[in-house]
C-alpha cells in the first residue's frame, strides 16, 4: 500500500469537501494533525487528524472512532465526525475532534507541576477514565501528550479508546507508558492505571520513571516525589496487574475525607500551559524564551523625559516662521507626526508627501487562559507584522518572532487580526500601511506596542 507523507505543506487543502486544513499542528510520517473548523452553522474551531490507511486497518480506525463519538463526559475530548478520503492513489481516514488550547506535554519540559497542580490534573483524568471503564472501554494511551486543555477545562483524548478485553495490535515498540502485559496485546483498566502512574511521575519530575522492560524489576519512582503521589505511583507501577489499585482507591488516597463519585464534577481550572494547540501524540514543545521584566522604578524618569521633549517640540513648532513648510522643515529635521508609529523615517515620509501618519484606533488584547498565564516566569515576547488597508482593516497577520511558545504566538496572531487603525494619509488620500505589533506576556498582564513600518 502506498502511504502518503502528511506534512505541513498540506495546509490549504480541503478534506472530504468540508474540512479545510488551516494550520499544521504536528505529526510524523503517515499521520498529521491540523486545525480546522466545523462547517456552518456551528463554525467552531476543531482539530482534524489524518492517517494514511486502507482496508482492514482503515476499518479498525473508523470503528473505534464511531464508538468514541457516542461517549460523552465533561473531561473527555469530543469526537465530532470521522470518515474516509481518497488522496490520489492513497486512502486516508480522518477524525475531527475538539481542538486543544494546550497539552501537558508542552509544560513538562518547562517545569514540573507542583503537588497542588498534580492533584488538579489527576481529578479530571481519573473521572474520565472511570467513565470509560464503566462503559466497557480502555483508553490505552494515557500520557502527557493526551492530557489536554479545552476552554479552561482539562480533558483526556477520546479518539483512541478500545473495548475492554480486545486484542490490541501495537504499531510500534512498546514504551514506558505501556504496561508489561501490553506486549501480549491485552487491554484492561489496570493498563490505564499503569500509564497513569508513569504520567504522574513524569509530571512531578519532568521525566518518566526508569525501567528495564526485560527485567523483573518494577519502575523506580524517585524518592523526591512528594506524598501521597510517590506511594500512589509505586502502587500503579506494579508489574502484576492484580496488585495495582483501582481508580476509586487512587482517589481515596488523594482525598480520603471526600466521597468517591463517578462521573465527577467539572474542574474549571487546569494545570498546563499552553500555548494548539494540539493533540498530536508525543509532540513536545521546547521551553519558553523569556526576557527579564523591566524595573518599574525606571518608568517615572522615562515619562518625565518624554514630557520635556514634547514641551520643547511644541515651543519649537509655535515659533517656526509661518512660511516654513510642515511637510519639509527648512532646518532639515524630520517632522514628528501624530500616531503610535516610529518617527525615525519622518523626513523621508515628508519628502514623499505624507501628510499624516497612521495611528492605532482599536487594540484587541490576546485571550490568555488563566492556567497559561500562571506558568510565565519573566516575559514571553511575540512580534506580529500586520498589513493594513486604506480603511484601517488588517488584511494579513504573520509572525515575525514567535519565540518557542506556540500557544502565545497563536493567541497574539489571533488578537492582531482584530486590531483597527487610522490609516496614514498621502496627498489627501488614505493609503495602505504595515505595522509591527509587539506583545509582551507576563503573569501580571499583557503589554502591547505598535510601530508603523510602512509608509
Amino acid at each position: 500500500m502506498s502511504r502518503a507523507s502528511i506534512t505541513a505543506d498540506w495546509v490549504g487543502r480541503v478534506i472530504d469537501g468540508r474540512f479545510a486544513l488551516l494550520e499544521w499542528l504536528g505529526g510524523t510520517g503517515s499521520r498529521g494533525l491540523f486545525r480546522t473548523e466545523l462547517p456552518q452553522p456551528i463554525t467552531k474551531k476543531a482539530a482534524i487528524k489524518l492517517i494514511a490507511a486502507e482496508g482492514s486497518e482503515a476499518d479498525g480506525y473508523l470503528a473505534g472512532w464511531a464508538k468514541a463519538a457516542n461517549l460523552s463526559h465533561p473531561h473527555l475530548l469530543r469526537v465530532f465526525r470521522s470518515g474516509r478520503f481518497q488522496f490520489g492513489s492513497t486512502g486516508l481516514v480522518y477524525v475531527v475532534t475538539e481542538c486543544a488550547d494546550e497539552v501537558l506535554a508542552q509544560i513538562i519540559p518547562v517545569r514540573a507541576l507542583t503537588p497542588e497542580e498534580a492533584r488538579q490534573m489527576l481529578d479530571p483524568v481519573i473521572e474520565a477514565l472511570g467513565y470509560l471503564h464503566e462503559k466497557g472501554f480502555v483508553h490505552g494511551h494515557v500520557k502527557p501528550s493526551n492530557i489536554l486543555v479545552v476552554d479552561d477545562v482539562l480533558k483526556l483524548s477520546g479518539d483512541s479508546v478500545a473495548g475492554t478485553g480486545k486484542v490490541r495490535v501495537m504499531a510500534q515498540a512498546p514504551s514506558i507508558y505501556d504496561a508489561p502485559e501490553a506486549a501480549r496485546g491485552a487491554t484492561a483498566p489496570s493498563s490505564d492505571v499503569w500509564a497513569l502512574g508513569v504520567t504522574l511521575v513524569e509530571a512531578l519530575t519532568q521525566r518518566p520513571p526508569e525501567w528495564e522492560r526485560g527485567t523483573h524489576q518494577e519502575p523506580v519512582v524517585p524518592a523526591t516525589v512528594p506524598r501521597p503521589f510517590g506511594e500512589i505511583a509505586r502502587e500503579c507501577l506494579r508489574r502484576d496487574a492484580e496488585r495495582r489499585p483501582t481508580l476509586r482507591e487512587i482517589k481515596a488516597r488523594l482525598e480520603p475525607s471526600r466521597p468517591i463519585e463517578f462521573p465527577g464534577r467539572k474542574v474549571e481550572k487546569a494545570v498546563v500551559e499552553a500555548p494548539a494547540a494540539a493533540a498530536a501524540e508525543d509532540m513536545v514543545e521546547g521551553p519558553e524564551t523569556y526576557e527579564a521584566a523591566p524595573a518599574k522604578k525606571r518608568l517615572l524618569p522615562l515619562v518625565v523625559g518624554l514630557l520635556v521633549v514634547v514641551v520643547a517640540l511644541a515651543v519649537w513648532v509655535m515659533r517656526r516662521p509661518a512660511t516654513q513648510s510642515a511637510a519639509a522643515p527648512a532646518t532639515g529635521q524630520s517632522a514628528v507626526e501624530s500616531g503610535t508609529g516610529s518617527s525615525a523615517d519622518g523626513g523621508a515620509s515628508a519628502a514623499a508627501g505624507l501628510a499624516e501618519k497612521g495611528a492605532v484606533a482599536q487594540r484587541v488584547a490576546p485571550e490568555v487562559a488563566s492556567y497559561a498565564r500562571k506558568t510565565i516566569h519573566g516575559t514571553v515576547a511575540v512580534a506580529v507584522r500586520v498589513s493594513v488597508d486604506a480603511n484601517g482593516q488588517v488584511t494579513n497577520a504573520e509572525l515575525k518572532s514567535a519565540g518557542k511558545s506556540r500557544y502565545f504566538a497563536r493567541v497574539a496572531t489571533e488578537a492582531a487580526r482584530g486590531w483597527k487603525f487610522t490609516p496614514p494619509a498621502k496627498a489627501g488620500q488614505r493609503v495602505d500601511s504595515v505595522w509591527l505589533l509587539r506583545f509582551k506576556f507576563r503573569q501580571s498582564g499583557t503589554e502591547t506596542t505598535a510601530v508603523e513600518e510602512i509608509p
